[in-house]
């Protein structure tokens, strides 16, 4: 366990930085992958400081995840192609989009 919480731990802020660097020399744009990558790398880091019994550090993770999860909840919402008739489904083949970060 104590490999795995390591591992997570050193993952995580891998990709909480990886994410931020991308996201602030113009790479991607604050959307999904960015979102994706703060709440990815918050959790890696919630369970690193669970284990090691860091409570402000998982306090400091649980609202970066949270504030990540909302955004990107968001940001998906905002991409969903909306229907024009009612009774087109949403998940319809004719409604899909690429949308890419």
């Amino acid at each position: 366990m104590a490999l795995l919480a390591e591992l997570g731990g050193w993952l995580g802020a891998l990709v909480v930085l990886a994410g931020y660097a991308a996201l602030s020399l113009g790479w991607i744009s604050n959307g999904r992958l960015f979102q994706g990558c703060n709440l990815t790398g918050s959790v890696a880091l919630m369970v690193n400081g669970y284990y090691h019994g860091a409570w402000p550090f998982v306090a400091l993770n649980v609202a970066w995840g949270t504030i990540s999860a909302v955004a990107l909840i968001r940001a998906l919402k905002a991409n969903r192609p909306r229907s024009s008739h009612p009774s087109q489904a949403q998940d319809s083949p004719v409604n899909s989009q690429v949308c890419e970060d």
